[in-house]
């Protein structure tokens, strides 16, 4: 009698972690978060007129305030980590993935439907704000929950691969989304864009936030989880962290280098239209050429680090940007092939510590606190770091020059190579080995025996 409930009820039967079910359902959150975050940066050259005045024969200075509110969206990811970590960690990763892409959802269709500074004012950019707000508290629980989910469900000797799944979807997120700009800069046109088209690729993320929504309720909770909370007393959040402070501050480390090269490439097309004027459909088309040669090579980068380890592959990647992103911003002049050559390169560098990082932070944190201990690292991280690159970005490549920025981003790379060489390898780690608590692991040995008796 028990197997058509395990059957039709998701959360009744875990996820085998030798046959994971539903693996798209635990990605598809953070597809359509990329998605979204790429089309607002991909469409704000034509969108932020709509929303802010720009001064006459000065439309950078709309661009750099819808800009600003892309880094507000950021700030609210660290308030989202927790309150949907929190959720992820004592109800379930898959109750938490589906919170966390119905609030996508909401902030989604709020920007499409918005009025313009035209119609009501200041109050476009009010909505406008607010609707970054909602979906950065989605997103800050969104992938953490995704990364633990996949870590959980995967073997100690796939795990690698496994998550490079994660940053699969995370990249055909992006993919997709400058895809969508590329067809309709080709076929609609800028002036279209600017008028009425930049609502378009809003409406299809929140269409994708639908089926994610409908994938993610098939989804089965993790046996990690279901054993996990079964058997272990859990203390106060706070104590858990606390136990936990080193490998937060190490993910944090690991994060400041990765999100701020990474936003560095994804918002490079946006800088190109917005500052050098460039063609708007070469300049998605090459993003879109980048960002799906990135996607093949995360699973093999992946499979190479359960083979050597996690730490030799996040030090190719973090390494090799370091050693070009100076040059390479140096190089660019606004034309398409030479933005090709940068951006193919510097995506592949950093498919390398992508495709790992879900393990790899999944492996320092206990499971107890598994999405809320790596998620509001990583948020706080990309809330500070990652949410202000297209600014200033913008603002300094305009104001002295593009190579400027990139002694920035070496910078923070340096920062992650440096924290990269101190962390422990985990490749091969047994999730299931740490389901204790804070409390648990200051107890003495015959603490143990007395809690076990």
């Amino acid at each position: 009698m028990s197997t058509p409930t395990a059957v039709t009820d998701p959360v009744a039967a875990p996820a085998s972690p030798k046959r994971p079910r539903g693996l798209l359902g635990a990605v598809a959150g953070s597809t359509m978060e990329v998605f979204d975050f790429t089309i607002y940066n991909t469409f704000a050259p034509f969108f932020a007129a709509a929303f802010f005045v720009a001064s006459p024969g000065n439309t950078t200075g709309a661009f750099l305030q819808s800009l600003a509110v892309l880094a507000v969206g950021f700030i609210a990811r660290p308030l989202g980590s927790l309150l949907f970590g929190h959720i992820s960690d004592t109800r379930g990763r898959r109750v938490s993935l589906y919170l966390t892409s119905l609030t996508a959802l909401l902030g989604t269709l709020l920007i499409a439907l918005s009025p313009t500074h035209d119609t009501i004012g200041i109050g476009a950019a009010i909505v406008l704000v607010s609707a970054r707000i909602i979906q950065g508290l989605a997103h800050g629980g969104e992938q953490p929950a995704a990364g633990a989910y996949v870590a959980e469900v995967a073997t100690p000797r796939t795990r690698g691969a496994w998550s490079a799944w994660v940053y699969m979807s995370i990249m055909a997120g992006g993919a997709l989304a400058t895809l969508l700009g590329a067809l309709l800069s080709s076929t609609v046109g800028a002036e279209a864009l600017r008028a009425w088209a930049w609502r378009v690729p809003f409406f299809v993320g929140a269409l994708g936030s639908v089926v994610a929504l409908y994938l993610v309720w098939r989804l089965h909770e993790t046996e990690v989880f279901t054993e996990t909370s079964a058997n272990v007393d859990k203390p106060s959040v706070w104590a858990e962290m606390w136990a936990a402070r080193r490998p937060a501050l190490q993910i944090i480390g690991l994060t400041i280098g990765l999100t701020i090269a990474f936003q560095n490439w994804a918002a490079i097309g946006g800088y190109h239209i917005a500052v050098f004027h460039s063609n708007p459909a070469q300049v998605l088309w090459v993003g879109v050429v980048s960002q799906v040669l990135a996607i093949g090579a995360l699973p093999l980068w992946g499979r190479l680090s359960d083979r050597i380890g996690r730490k030799p592959v996040t030090l190719i990647g973090f390494v090799g940007l370091a050693l070009t992103t100076y040059p390479f911003m140096a190089f660019l002049d606004g034309s398409w092939q030479r933005m090709a050559l940068t951006m193919v390169v510097s995506f592949l560098l950093l498919s390398a510590p992508l495709s790992i990082a879900p393990a790899l932070m999944a492996e320092l944190v206990p499971t107890s606190i598994r999405t809320i201990g790596v998620g509001f690292s990583y948020a706080l991280a990309t809330a500070v770091f990652g949410g202000t690159v297209p600014f200033l970005q913008t603002w300094i490549s305009s104001t002295w020059g593009p190579q400027d920025f990139g002694l920035y981003v070496t910078a923070a790379l340096v920062v992650s190579i440096v924290v990269a060489l101190r962390i422990p390898e985990t490749r091969g780690k047994d999730l299931a080995a740490d389901a204790t608590t804070a409390s648990d692991r200051t107890l003495t040995p015959a603490a143990h025996a007395t809690k076990e008796n």
